[in-house]
């Protein structure tokens, strides 16, 4: 029998659903992150800085218009499926439907737009990425039906396989010595087996019946009630690409290049938390509507931790950034140390607002999540255009900084409104005294190996957070139940409350 079809015959034990989807998407993240990482440190080295400069344009102006051939949609089919898996049939043709026809005017419209601003090798570049939606109109329906089901296991699957299959081809082509437009060509060979992947996934375990049904009617409702997550993923692009696009027009391609190395290892640090950010989204939703307590306490404790992870990495990031820099790319890439410096700070900043984003989500605010992000996207837009004609990199790095503060500030307002949450003043005190006796411990050790001071600041640290209790007894339990998750021991019987 399906697992599906007995969802309902059972108790749901969310902590256990959670913890294992965060477990397997964050081991999941963590090895593609990691493959990911060395491989770009390879593209990064083959290209040089005025070829990844000119890499990194395509996939800023593409994405800078991607939303337009998806329109939020998705995202409203994924909620709808969590809350009810028998609407899965009817809604994944007609999503298939509607992003293939979105998909064609993105293409034609995308490429049109880019002749009228950019090089021929630049234009062919972006026709060739922008193909690559017409494909993602029948992955993505079929990774959100997967991911709804609550079987993440499954998903990062599929996510793994195609970033496996895109560093198989890429580092092929860069071996070879052919250009970047051949690692966009690896990217879109890689979504055909996770087609494959994911028909056979939802087949075996029968969460969507995949007979071909299309009601046109539906459209218009569709599209309706996507806008609030279209509004959220073009206010986020925009946050994620016009910096690039900008930087593009006011300088030259090698510090375009400089700019998304720096802004790639900022973002990279990001790894750790984002399964537990994915996997909890279908969980809460359906838990939203029974008990709203058990939420507000998943959001407290996820607040803490990134607070826990985040500002340690930040400051640390920030002291070692011209060895890091140093050790990891060529001479010519050193610029973007200080373009690291700043951005770092951007890594708390980002990995809460992400965190929050999903929570809006889940608590049906994404109507006022749209309407911050595009405060967001209209205030990156307006400081960049004041500083990046005036300080280049460093001054789109600030923006960056300052328009995520500005979001998160936005959103911890709105979520403390609509949640009840406890007092996180002492939490955050004993974190920022932590990361300070850390910061000037590196600080004081700034001459000695790269590794010897990442050594050196994750002991002080762990030392300051064990001396000031900044965990409780309730997330050491949770730590101690992880642990034996992976070691396999029994779990030692614990008090009941």
């Amino acid at each position: 029998m399906s697992e599906t079809s007995t969802d309902k015959s059972r108790p749901r034990d969310l902590r256990r659903i959670i913890a294992k989807n965060a477990i397997v998407v964050t081991l999941g993240n963590t090895m593609l992150r990691g493959l990911n990482f060395l491989f770009n440190i390879y593209v990064i080295r083959r290209l040089g800085d005025d070829r990844f400069g000119q890499y990194s344009i395509v996939l800023a102006f593409v994405g800078l218009f991607q939303i337009f051939a998806e329109l939020g949609i998705s995202q409203y089919v994924m909620r709808e499926v969590a809350r009810d898996r028998s609407k899965a049939p009817l809604l994944f043709w007609n999503l298939v439907a509607l992003r293939f026809l979105l998909a064609v005017v993105g293409v034609v419209g995308i490429t049109l737009a880019a002749s009228t601003r950019y090089s021929p090798e630049l234009v062919l570049g972006i026709f060739v990425y922008t193909c690559g939606f017409m494909l993602s109109a029948f992955e993505a329906p079929l990774h959100l039906v997967v991911f709804a089901n609550e079987r993440l296991d499954y998903a990062t699957t599929i996510d793994v396989l195609g970033q496996v299959v895109t560093l198989i081809f890429g580092a092929i082509f860069m071996f070879l010595g052919w250009g970047y437009l051949w690692l966009i060509i690896a990217a879109l060979l890689s979504i055909l087996p996770q087609i494959g992947l994911g028909v056979w996934v939802v087949r075996r375990h029968r969460m969507a019946d995949l007979k071909f049904q299309i009601d046109p009617r539906l459209w218009p409702e569709m599209i309706r009630a996507g806008l609030p997550f279209g509004i959220i993923s073009l206010a986020l692009t925009i946050a994620f690409s016009i910096d690039t696009v900008m930087l593009s027009m006011f300088v030259p391609e090698s510090e375009v290049g400089w700019y998304n190395v720096a802004y790639n290892l900022a973002r990279s640090l990001l790894f750790f938390f984002g399964g537990f950010s994915v996997a909890m989204v279908p969980s809460l939703t359906r838990t939203y509507v029974e008990d709203t307590t058990e939420v507000e306490r998943w959001y407290y404790r996820s607040v803490k931790v990134i607070m826990l992870f985040s500002l340690p990495m930040a400051v640390g990031g920030m002291l070692v950034a011209f060895p890091l820099i140093q050790f990891l790319y060529t001479a010519e890439y050193l610029p973007a140390a200080l373009g690291l410096q700043i951005l770092i700070w951007d890594a708390p900043l980002l990995m809460f607002t992400a965190f929050s984003g999903n929570m809006t989500t889940i608590v049906g605010e994404e109507r006022a999540a749209a309407r911050i992000y595009t405060i967001n996207a209209l205030a990156n837009i307006i400081l960049n255009l004041y500083a990046i004609p005036r300080y280049g990199m460093v001054g789109a790095a600030f923006v960056t900084v300052i328009t995520d503060f500005i979001g998160a500030l936005q959103f911890y307002f709105l979520l403390h409104r609509k949640l009840r949450l406890p007092n996180m003043v002492s939490a955050g005190v004993r974190v920022l005294a932590a990361v300070t006796v850390m910061g000037v411990a590196v600080g004081w050790a700034g001459n000695l190996n790269l590794f010897v001071l990442m050594g050196l600041g994750v002991a002080v640290y762990a030392v300051m957070v064990l001396a000031l209790r900044v965990l409780d007894e309730t997330e050491w339990a949770m730590i101690r139940r992880l642990a034996r998750k992976f070691t396999g021991r029994p779990a030692a019987k614990e008090p009941t409350s």
